[in-house]
C-alpha cells in the first residue's frame, strides 16, 4: 500500500510539472492574447445588427449592379442613339477607372458576397470562441488553468512524498493526496462545467474557414477589389454622368435625378456607396491588420494540432490524478482498517541515549 502511495504521489508530481511545462512550451500566453485581441477586434463586426446590416448593404450594391448592367447601360445607350458596348467604351474613355470597374465587377462582387456570407454562417462559432474559457473571462485565463493545477499538483506530489518517508507524519501525505484529489476533480468537472470542449470545436471551424481570407495574398485581393469599387464609384458620379448628361444635352441635376427615377436601385447604390464601400474598407484593413494575430492564435497549441484538444489536455491529467490519489487513500483507508496502521520510525540504538 505504502509503495503505491509513493507512486502515485511521483506521478502526481509529474504530472503537475508537465502541466507548468506544457503552456509555456507551446506559447499559451502570447497565443491567448493573439485571441483575446482578435476578438476584440472583431466582435463588433459579428453582432447580429452589424451582419443584419452588412447583408442589407451587399444586397444594395448588387442590386445596383446589376440594374446598371442590365437596364441603365442599354437604356442609356438607346437614347444616345449607340449600342452598349459603344456606351461601355465611351464611359472607359472619359474616366477609365469606370470601365475597369465595369469589367471586372463580375468577379469582384462575388469574393465580397463569399466574406459576407462566411462572417454570417460563422457568427455562432465566433460567439462561443469569445466565450473560451468562460464569457466573463478573457482567453489569457486559459494559460493559468493550467498552470495554476499544475504547481498545487507539483508541490502536493513532492510534498507528499517527503512526508510519506517520515512515518510520524504520515497523516500530512494523506492530506497531500486529497488536495491532489480535489485538484483532480476540479479539473474534470470544470472542462465540462465550463462547456469548453464544444467551444473549442466551434473555435476550429471558425478558424479553419478564415484561413483564406487572413492571409497577404487574401488581404491584397480585397484591397484592391474595394479600391477598384471605390475608384469606379467616384468615377461614375464625377466624370460618367456629368458627361452622358452633356451627351444627351440635360443639366446635371435633372439626369441625375431622372437616373434616379427610371433606375432606382441605381440611385439608391449611387446615395449609399460611400458609406458602404467605407464599412467594407475599415473591414478589410482589420483583417489586413490581423494576419499575424490569426497565425498566432489559430496555432493553439501549435500549428499541427486543433485546438479542440485543448480541453483533454486537461482532463486527461485531472482524471489521472484523481484516480491515482483517489486509489492510494482507498488502499490507505482499507489498510488501516484492516488492522495494518502505517509503520512509524522507530529508533535505532545510535538514537538511544545511554
Amino acid at each position: 500500500m505504502r509503495a503505491y502511495r509513493h507512486v502515485a504521489l511521483v506521478l502526481i508530481a509529474l504530472l503537475g510539472a508537465a502541466l507548468i511545462i506544457f503552456p509555456l512550451a507551446a506559447g499559451l500566453p502570447k497565443k491567448t492574447q493573439a485571441v483575446d485581441d482578435l476578438t476584440n477586434d472583431f466582435r463588433p463586426a459579428f453582432t447580429k445588427t452589424a451582419l443584419a446590416e452588412s447583408k442589407t448593404d451587399l444586397v444594395t450594391m448588387n442590386e445596383m449592379l446589376a440594374q446598371l448592367q442590365k437596364e441603365t447601360l442599354p437604356g442609356l445607350a438607346q437614347q444616345a442613339n449607340l449600342t452598349t458596348p459603344q456606351l461601355i467604351s465611351l464611359m472607359g474613355a472619359t474616366a477609365p477607372e469606370v470601365g475597369k470597374g465595369l469589367a471586372q465587377v463580375n468577379e469582384i462582387m462575388p469574393r465580397f458576397n463569399k466574406l459576407a456570407g462566411t462572417m454570417d454562417a460563422q457568427a455562432e462559432n465566433f460567439r462561443q470562441a469569445d466565450e473560451i474559457p468562460t464569457a466573463d473571462d478573457p482567453n489569457t485565463v486559459v494559460t493559468y488553468l493550467y498552470l495554476v493545477p499544475g504547481i498545487i499538483l507539483l508541490v502536493v506530489g513532492v510534498g507528499g512524498l517527503l512526508f510519506s518517508f517520515v512515518g510520524t507524519k504520515a497523516v500530512l501525505s494523506t492530506v497531500c493526496l486529497t488536495l491532489a484529489a480535489v485538484v483532480g476533480l476540479g479539473m474534470v468537472v470544470g472542462v465540462f462545467a465550463t462547456g469548453v470542449i464544444g467551444k473549442t470545436k466551434a473555435s476550429e471551424k471558425m478558424f479553419t474557414a478564415f484561413q483564406p481570407t487572413f492571409t497577404d495574398a487574401g488581404y491584397k485581393q480585397a484591397r484592391t477589389d474595394l479600391d477598384t469599387l471605390g475608384a469606379m464609384a467616384t468615377g461614375m458620379k464625377t466624370k460618367s454622368i456629368p458627361s452622358m448628361a452633356a451627351l444627351l444635352r440635360k443639366p446635371a441635376p435633372q439626369f441625375t435625378a431622372e437616373l434616379a427615377t427610371q433606375y432606382p436601385k441605381v440611385g439608391k447604390g449611387l446615395l449609399e456607396t460611400d458609406r458602404i464601400l467605407a464599412k467594407f474598407s475599415a473591414l478589410v484593413d482589420n483583417i489586413g491588420a490581423n494576419i499575424d494575430t490569426f497565425k498566432d492564435a489559430d496555432s493553439i497549441p501549435d500549428e499541427k494540432t486543433e485546438v479542440s484538444v485543448m480541453p483533454w489536455l486537461l482532463f486527461g491529467p485531472g482524471l489521472a490524478v484523481f484516480l491515482l490519489s483517489g486509489v492510494a487513500l482507498v488502499l490507505q483507508y482499507t489498510g488501516r482498517a484492516a488492522g495494518s496502521p502505517e509503520p512509524v520510525a522507530t529508533p535505532t540504538p545510535s538514537d538511544v541515549s545511554v
